[in-house]
């Protein structure tokens, strides 16, 4: 049993729920900027990459009462999680990654990838804890009306998962400043702190985005930028573009996702010119080239802190995914993921041949990083 912890602007049904029915397929009710927090628990009764092993069970929300007139003032979901989300760092040496996931999604299937990605992401490297943002995606894979209302709930849900992004940052601010207190305290003892005392020096932040959960980061990160008046401060370490259903130029261009290059300090593009899902949104949806399948436009324009990973030869899964799901269901690509998370160099891995060194590579198919 692994519990999950994440952050929600879909319509609440039930505060609690013992099958996880707490949401309906539409934005909270006040409007898409609001988000909720929560933890649901995710049991695994099979091989972990099957959706269909893991069992989603009790789903509760961190109560949120936001009248400031009450004598006790507002009381926050946030601060319960990220309270919680702090007793797991100080006790493990683990990172965090915040997941985005892509069209087509529920909370359920969500959050069943979600506690995928802890499980395989954490193997044979540095665990981490994933949080996911489930954007209302209306969990319907045919028909251009339903990409295209996911697509609108994407854009829209950007203002919400730029507040999740503010909020993070606080908590982020909070805890180096303990650290650096701590460190002033060892200081005057003539010692230095141990990593035990230490609550985030050791801990990074990454982003895995799949497909059109890149759209949604594009909204986002423009947004927390207009909320921090145009700040973006580097919270991010790995940031991994999935699939991305998101323009080829998009990180060249400072109206779309050009400052991510602010926000994180290495921006990983996996990409594959078979992905059928891809392909069906470049030529009949009326998108440009499409960044998960051509990678990124001009590579060597764009700063060499981005680099482009080829999957055409490991992008092939059960034939109804269209080539588009190899981030969590191709061995070779996840362990490239966790040898990337571990601190592993990106040249020399024998899953790879490089295509131009130091900046892209190609995916062997049967090779594990």
């Amino acid at each position: 049993m692994v519990q999950i912890f994440f952050a929600t602007n879909r319509d609440v049904k039930y505060e609690t729920s013992k099958n996880s029915n707490n949401f309906g397929t539409r934005f909270n009710e006040a409007g898409p900027q609001l988000f909720r927090l929560g933890k649901t628990d995710v049991k695994l009764t099979g091989d972990p990459l099957d959706d269909n092993a893991w069992e989603v069970g009790h789903t509760e929300l961190y109560p949120e009462v936001l009248d400031s007139r009450r004598k006790e003032g507002a009381k926050l979901g946030s601060a319960a999680m990220f309270a919680d989300l702090r007793e797991i760092l100080k006790e493990k040496q683990k990172d965090v990654i915040i997941y985005l996931h892509g069209f087509a999604n529920d909370f359920v299937n969500t959050a069943k990838r979600t506690a995928a990605l802890e499980h395989l992401y954490g193997e044979g490297g540095k665990s981490a804890v994933v949080v996911a943002f489930s954007w209302p995606s209306n969990g319907k894979v045919f028909g251009s009306y339903n990409y295209h209302s996911d697509r609108d709930d994407a854009s829209l849900s950007g203002v919400a998962m730029a507040r999740v992004l503010a909020k993070l940052v606080d908590f982020l601010q909070k805890l180096r400043a303990e650290d650096r207190q701590t460190m002033i305290d060892a200081q005057r003892e003539g010692r230095v702190p141990t990593d035990d005392e230490l609550q985030q020096c050791n801990r990074s932040i990454h982003i895995v985005a799949h497909s059109m959960g890149n759209w949604a980061l594009r909204h986002a990160i423009n947004r927390f930028a207009e909320i921090n008046e145009g700040r973006v401060p580097r919270i991010v370490d790995h940031c991994f573009l999935m699939a991305a259903d998101d323009d080829a130029d998009t990180l060249r261009d400072e109206h779309k996702m050009a400052k991510l290059l602010r926000l994180a300090n290495y921006i990983h593009v996996y990409h594959a010119r078979d992905d059928r899902a891809l392909q069906i949104s470049d030529s009949t949806k009326g998108n440009p080239n499409r960044l998960g399948a051509h990678g990124p436009e001009n590579l060597d324009l764009l700063d060499e802190r981005v680099m482009a990973i080829d999957c055409r030869d490991v992008s092939d899964t059960a034939p109804d995914h269209g080539r588009h799901q190899y981030y969590r269901l191709r061995k070779e690509v996840i362990t490239d993921v966790v040898a990337t998370l571990a601190g592993r160099p990106q040249d020399g891995r024998t899953n790879r041949v490089a295509t131009r060194p130091g900046r892209s590579w190609r995916i062997l198919s049967g090779k594990t990083a």
